[in-house]
């Protein structure tokens, strides 16, 4: 299936972090020396005209200072009224802002995946409007949709804060992956021993 739209990527970075005990987006990968968040966007350039990273009031200034140099990245923060929605609440932001892409496929990924490689994204590139799925889980945060910015905002304004939601009301498809390890988020340190 040929893609003929623009995609334009968004890393997930305005998680709480919680469990993990710190910024999971400016956690360092000790064999890179770069943070999740670097190395995600990373992935992702190959495939996008732009690459917008959504922030929470804490960690914006700090990723606004880590991209400051590359026109090509753009810090997007939540937007106060949707700042505790979750994912939801940080796409949105994106799209709502004045410079989205309303005609691009929105390939999304969540800071918290490091193991997902370049073919992965790429064979999710290639399919508009589906997310990713292996035998043993739905990954609903990775995903490639169109622009979907009235839909947030009605889903929001309900107080609906689920990704799976948003999948439904675009009809959004599985697409297949044969190995779950790619798709191993981590929420705490220990897992990464």
């Amino acid at each position: 299936m040929k893609n003929a739209k623009v995609n334009v990527g968004i890393v997930l970075a305005g998680g709480k972090s919680s469990r993990f005990g710190k910024s999971k987006a400016l956690f360092q990968n000790e064999a890179t020396g770069k943070t999740w968040v670097e190395l995600t966007v990373n992935k992702l350039k190959p495939f996008c005209e732009m690459v917008f990273v959504s922030a929470n009031q804490e960690n914006y200034q700090k990723l606004v200072a880590l991209f400051h140099e590359d026109s090509a990245i753009q810090i997007i923060p939540d937007q106060p009224a949707y700042k505790d929605f979750g994912p939801l609440g940080g796409i949105y932001a994106v799209m709502a802002q004045k410079n989205a892409y309303p005609e691009a496929n929105y390939l999304i990924l969540p800071v918290d995946m490091p193991f997902l490689t370049s073919s992965e994204i790429s064979r999710l590139a290639a399919f508009p409007n589906h997310f990713a799925k292996t035998a043993e889980e739905n990954h609903y945060l990775v995903l490639n949709i169109p622009y979907s910015r009235e839909i947030l905002h009605n889903l929001l304004q309900k107080e609906q804060h689920r990704v799976r939601g948003l999948l439904e009301k675009l009809q959004t498809k599985p697409l297949e992956f044969e190995n779950e390890a790619p798709f191993r988020n981590i929420n705490h340190q220990n897992e990464l021993f």
